[in-house]
């Protein structure tokens, strides 16, 4: 039923002034009779009897107004010196424009004055005493194609394998053409973080020049807005990746209000597969792949009026070139290589090319190795998270000499049979069950007796002895 207002009374007086029944009056209105006839029988300018009565905030005025005046709000500032000029007021929390929130007032009455009324009699007070709180406009934007994409995450659960898990929806929108994917991760590290923009990416069809992101800790160290300090991880990915982060300001949804709005329309869109039960993560992704496109035919565009997927299809020939080769990371250090070819990186030691030696390189934490980069390319590689404090590749330490840096000591008969050894015994540990080990294959005498004498004459001619004799003696 609609609420009657002043100029909906004032209608209904000229109406039933024509000889128009009340009954007539109050259906076209969508009011209730009775209250239609109670609102003729008294004058129109009238006060409300409601406002008359007392409220739990009676005689609270003194400390009202100094809440009201220590966060700044014009309407206790204007009263006390009857001007409505700034007083340099810092940035609070809880202070919204010249007035103070109405939720931090209620907060601040019950923790420091023991104020036991409801919130919504706060709101009542404040509305009956300086009247309704002006209404903030809000800028609306369309950007150019391939200019801007939002992204923010949003929980829910679903049932995967007959089991009921909670997972986390990483959704994009292209703000021009408003293509909007959603792509699902069991978790929301760093590594699911740049894993779902590379998604949404190649669901886009390449990469926009912004990001518009929440001030969420893997997007933004600290701060907020054009201040923030972004995360060094995702600031890393992003340059790789050829975008700009463009974080939102605090508590300022409208930032990112094409995707706010998605998060709200396409739970409805969505919301038979939320609740459908699924084999694997990936088939509800498939799934959830397959409703986008339906929904980007059926949807239309407001800033071309053409079909978000026609809108779309001519917006990929604008976005950058998806990167060609990308691993997410949740750790990126630079890292001055040693003399003995190591940089240290969570508290273990990795080899490096050698030629690499005194300069500064990448380290990068990927989901199961420590990758190394050097002027833009990966030089190396190793297990991570491994209980080993060292982890060396012997490839690393060979090759010719470079300009600045010269080869390592090659190794000799003695090392290189020693690692040798090393290697066998290792190769032991992973055959499998049955399988006999190389000491227990057992070869004919005359064969051991050859590989000796090869190695003898070989020691022998190196030296500038008499092999034969060498051999002999040996026998």
């Amino acid at each position: 039923m609609a609420k009657l207002r002043r100029e909906h009374v004032m209608t209904a007086r000229e109406m039933v002034e024509r000889d128009v029944s009340i009954r007539q009056v109050a259906e076209q209105l969508g009011v209730d009779e009775s209250t239609l006839r109670y609102r003729l029988g008294r004058p129109l300018d009238a006060p409300d009897g409601r406002r008359l009565r007392r409220t739990a905030l009676d005689g609270w005025d003194e400390r009202v107004d100094a809440v009201l005046e220590r966060f700044g709000d014009a309407r206790a500032t204007a009263r006390v010196d009857g001007s409505d000029r700034d007083h340099g007021r810092d940035h609070v929390r809880g202070y919204s424009g010249d007035h103070c929130q109405a939720q931090t007032l209620y907060e601040v009455l019950r923790r420091e004055y023991g104020f036991t009324g409801s919130y919504q009699a706060v709101r009542r007070y404040l509305k009956r005493r300086f009247g309704e709180a002006p209404v903030e406009a809000v800028r609306r934007v369309e950007t150019p194609p391939g200019v801007q994409a939002q992204h923010d995450w949003f929980d829910f659960e679903a049932s995967i394998a007959g089991e009921r898990r909670e997972l986390h929806g990483l959704i994009g929108t292209l703000s021009h053409s408003r293509a909007t994917f959603v792509w699902v991760s069991t978790t929301m590290t760093q590594i699911a973080w740049q894993t779902g923009h590379l998604a949404l990416f190649r669901r886009y069809g390449g990469v926009p020049l912004w990001v518009r992101i929440d001030n969420l800790k893997t997007g933004v160290a600290r701060g907020a807005g054009g201040s923030a300090i972004i995360n060094p991880a995702f600031e890393t990915f992003a340059r790789s990746c050829g975008f700009a982060v463009d974080p939102c300001r605090v508590r300022t949804g409208s930032d990112k209000g094409k995707v706010e709005r998605g998060v709200r329309s396409n739970r409805g869109a969505f919301a038979d597969l939320l609740l459908a039960s699924w084999s694997s993560v990936e088939s509800f992704q498939s799934a959830l792949d397959v409703r986008s496109e339906e929904l980007h035919r059926a949807r239309r565009c407001p800033a071309t009026g053409t079909l978000v997927s026609e809108a779309l299809a001519a917006e990929r020939g604008v976005l950058q070139e998806l990167p060609q080769v990308h691993e997410p990371f949740d750790c990126v250090v630079a890292r001055r290589v040693s003399r003995d070819c190591l940089v240290s990186f969570e508290g273990r030691r990795y080899s490096v090319p050698f030629r690499w030696v005194g300069r500064v390189v990448e380290v990068r934490g990927v989901a199961r190795h420590v990758v190394v980069l050097a002027e833009g390319r990966e030089v190396a590689r190793h297990e991570r998270h491994t209980a080993r404090r060292l982890l060396l590749s012997s490839e690393h330490y060979e090759g010719e000499s470079t300009r600045g840096v010269r080869a390592p000591t090659p190794l000799g008969a003695r090392a290189r049979l020693q690692l040798a050894s090393q290697l066998t015994s290792e190769l032991s540990a992973h055959l499998p069950a049955g399988f006999p080990s190389p000491a227990q294959v057992a070869r004919p005498l005359d064969a051991y007796a050859a590989i000796v004498d090869e190695a003898i004459h070989s020691t022998a001619k190196r030296s500038g002895s008499k092999g034969g004799k060498t051999a002999e003696v040996c026998r």
